[in-house]
């Protein structure tokens, strides 16, 4: 079999990024997707950033190359027969956000009927606006944004709706595997709005463990940015990594230099620190820079401008760029040894299909292949393995035990997982109630927000004792995975050969930064400086100001879902075929799918975004405004005379409403200035819930730009049940932010808090491997386990 999903029908009645980047998702892998469009074509090919020789918008061409496409008959009887029998046949339909899923369900009950949408069907935002910048602003990831005192920034491009098409995604494939063992389809809905939410959820479970919020006064980040000869570098200078960052940038005088020498010293006199770098690295290139700190282990990247991408020699020589006929389209955001991305087709003309005969499914999953999933939860009876640390590779492993696997976190006695905090010296904000215990890297709000559903199991993978534990894991486990460099598990002889060779059909999934193969393969990487590598951080930031990165590690998340996403896509093919496969997520390239459209624009066009505050060229205003309180802010947009009027009207009645100055958008372009003076001096004694409920009463798009705080307050996320109380033997008993995925016959869930270290050694060993009571305690007292971290660990 070719590729992963052949034989899967999908019909794709979407109208927006969301579902139909989760459309395009399912096609990369073999589904046979058809666009149906309204007479008028599909909404997103009006989109905007478009090709400036043809005015194509390359935002429909980046969410619907290789589709087919269909027009929808105008008239609402043929078009409700058309439509019915498109539910007959397909296994999958992507819904608008009105869409029905039951109406699917009565004409098929083997359909799974995914619906997108910003906020809901029901609930208390259920008929706002939700562009981009109110989705932000809501998920609490814009309050981290920017200066303090400044307007928080909202980044760029829909990164809320491609991460809801990726959990949308998620929900499908789940819901296919269950398919298999039940041979019932079933509904998936996904909110825009719960997913930006879940993107930002380790500083809610933070407020939650000691009533604490992250502030944009105190970053408390270890990093710096310098301009060099052709762009900006970001370096991040951890108290481990000091000796080495002075060798890399032949500043060796500064390592005993009193003022740098000592962390806390550092801290106090960092912006001499990177000024005397600024000058050490002004006249060279800012890759040679890269290069000479990542030599070093050092993590840093070049805040690339997205046109530099297509020149890029890495990807270059990862063979990334792609070709349709009508341009240039970027690669896959993940690879499958065995079923790989197929060629990318052009995207669709409207109706170019029309009158081709419908596809019939040839995607069968027999029950007696689904290992064992039940009824219950859709990967109910599947075991994963976690060799994983911070973000990324346990957000893959959380999203799989959300939706029922039993998920292992191997952890090493002497490299603990570094948002366990062992080697940080204590910070109250990071446990509960401030206190950090006896032993606080079991109350880490950070460890223990990620790794939910999870056992913690103790191996050290130097040893061997604990290389063999790992190898009889893998014999009845189903999936294993791995975000640490490229190359640490052939070393320790557990590459994806060696692990086959124990198990043939075992799904390995790594998540290098960059990649497991080229120049930039061994480079390390934090969820910034992968922002920094993707193009989205020059496109972020105040005018004439170093790039910005779009909060707390963004990309981190985006990666969890990604590599998430790709082993449901392994195991749909193993539950067919019973094969596995390795599986790559080179980070930094699935991200660039999120600001697909913008870099698309910036190579085809020959002109990159220039970073301008939160102001875009299609609304005015598109800005944050300062309310009532410190740091506290509202965001409105008006992307049309429509909502102008509405919002003038909130603001300074008719006579704003009718000032001839601000009449159509290009006028508006004009005097943002004033508007913004006009706004800004009606919010800044106002509360930032009250402006925005009222101008959403008005057809405007607003939002808070909520804290922590809020998002454990907000009755949106509480009436999707968003938070869970989850029971912590050490850190006690808190609300737990969740994830977006709902599925209607196995729905997910979180069902325990995180582990303790160790917690369940005996377990593993015990009712997993069944071992005999003579070989636990061996094992035990062996240099392979522990139930607590070494010394220096």
């Amino acid at each position: 079999m070719r590729s992963a999903l052949q034989g899967l029908v999908v019909a794709d009645l979407s109208e927006a990024i969301a579902g139909q980047y989760c459309a395009r998702l399912l096609g990369d892998f073999g589904a046979d997707v058809t666009l149906l469009e309204p007479a008028d074509g599909s909404a997103t090919r009006r989109l905007a950033p478009f090709r400036t020789r043809d005015g194509v918008s390359l935002v429909f061409r980046h969410l619907n190359t290789g589709k087919r496409s269909r027009r929808l008959p105008a008239d609402p009887d043929a078009r409700q027969a058309m439509l019915r029998d498109w539910y007959r046949r397909a296994d999958v339909v992507v819904l608008p956000a009105d869409g029905r899923e039951d109406e699917v369900e009565r004409c098929n009950p083997q359909a799974v009927a995914l619906r997108l949408s910003p906020f809901g069907s029901d609930g208390p935002l259920r008929d706002w606006k939700g562009p981009e910048i109110v989705l932000q602003a809501l998920s609490g990831m814009m309050h981290n944004n920017g200066a303090f005192g400044r307007e928080p920034l909202y980044g760029c491009g829909n990164r809320a709706s491609f991460a809801a098409g990726l959990a949308g995604a998620a929900g499908v494939l789940a819901a296919l595997l269950a398919r298999g063992a039940t041979g019932l389809g079933q509904g998936v809905r996904v909110d825009e709005a719960e997913t930006a939410a879940a993107m930002c959820f380790p500083y809610v479970l933070q407020y939650n463990y000691n009533g604490t919020v992250k502030s944009r006064l105190d970053p408390n980040i270890p990093a710096g940015q310098v301009l060099c000869r052709d762009g900006w570098v970001c370096i991040w200078i951890y108290n481990h990594r000091w000796a080495a960052v002075c060798r890399a940038l032949g500043l060796g005088a500064l390592e005993t230099d009193p003022r740098f020498s000592e962390p806390l010293e550092r801290r106090r006199h960092w912006a001499e620190l990177f000024a005397l770098i600024q000058d050490t690295v002004a006249d060279r290139e800012a890759e040679a820079v890269v290069a000479a700190l990542q030599r070093e282990e050092v993590i840093a990247a070049k805040a690339y401008r997205p046109s530099e991408l297509a020149q890029s020699g890495h990807l270059a020589a990862r063979g990334y760029w792609e070709r349709t006929g009508n341009g240039i389209a970027l690669g896959a955001p993940f690879r499958l040894s065995r079923t790989p991305r197929g060629p990318v087709a052009p995207e669709p003309a409207p109706g170019a299909n029309d009158a081709d005969a419908l596809p019939a499914s040839r995607f069968v999953t027999a029950p007696e292949t689904a290992s064992g999933l039940a009824a219950s939860r859709p990967l109910a009876g599947l075991r994963v393995l976690e060799i994983t640390t911070a973000w990324a590779g346990p957000m893959a492993g959380r999203v799989l035990g959300f939706l029922g696997a039993e998920s292992i976190h191997i952890e090493s006695p002497n490299r603990v997982n570094s948002w366990r905090l062992n080697k940080e010296v204590p910070n109250p904000v990071n446990f509960p109630g401030g206190e950090p215990g006896e032993r606080p890297f079991d109350r880490a709000f950070l460890f223990n927000s990620q790794n939910v559903d999870k056992l913690s199991c103790i191996l050290n993978l130097k040893d061997e004792g604990g290389r063999a534990t790992l190898r009889r894991l893998v014999e009845k486990a189903d999936v294993l995975i791995c975000n640490f460099r490229p190359g640490t598990l052939d070393r320790l002889g557990l590459g994806y050969e060696a692990l086959r060779a124990i198990k043939p059909d075992i799904i390995v999934a790594e998540l290098p930064a960059y990649g497991l193969e080229g120049p930039m393969s061994r480079y390390a990487a934090l969820g910034p400086t992968m922002e920094m590598a993707a193009g989205m951080s020059g496109m972020i930031g105040y005018r004439d100001g170093q790039p910005e990165t779009t909060g707390p590690s963004y990309l981190d998340p985006i990666g969890g879902f990604n590599a998430a996403v790709a082993i449901l896509v392994a195991l749909n093919h193993r539950a067919r075929t019973g094969e596995g496969q390795h599986v790559e997520v080179p980070q930094v390239e699935a991200a660039m799918q999120v600001v697909g459209p913008q870099i698309l624009a910036a190579i085809e066009n020959g002109t990159d975004p220039v970073p301008d505050g939160n102001r875009v060229p299609t609304a005015v205003p598109h800005e944050a405004y300062p309310a009532a309180g410190e740091d506290q802010w509202v965001v409105m947009a008006a992307r049309d005379d429509r909502e102008w009027q509405a919002l003038a009207r909130v603001v300074g009645g008719p006579a704003l409403a009718a000032d001839p100055r601000f009449a159509t958008l290009p006028d508006r372009l004009e005097r943002r200035d004033e508007i913004d003076a006009i706004l800004r001096r009606w919010t800044q004694t106002r509360d930032k819930h009250a402006i925005a409920e009222a101008l959403q009463a008005a057809g405007v798009p607003a939002a808070p730009v909520q804290t922590p705080r809020d998002l454990s307050e907000s009755a949106y996320l509480a009436h999707r049940g968003f938070f869970t109380r989850l029971e912590h033997p050490d850190a006690g008993a808190h609300a737990h932010p969740g994830l977006p995925i709902r599925l209607s016959r196995t729905p997910g869930a979180h069902r325990r808090a995180a582990p303790a270290f160790g917690a369940h050694n005996r377990h593993v060993l015990e009712a997993i491997l069944q071992l005999s009571g003579a070989e636990v305690e061996a094992l035990r007292r062996s240099p392979a386990m522990a139930d607590a971290p070494l010394p220096g660990a």
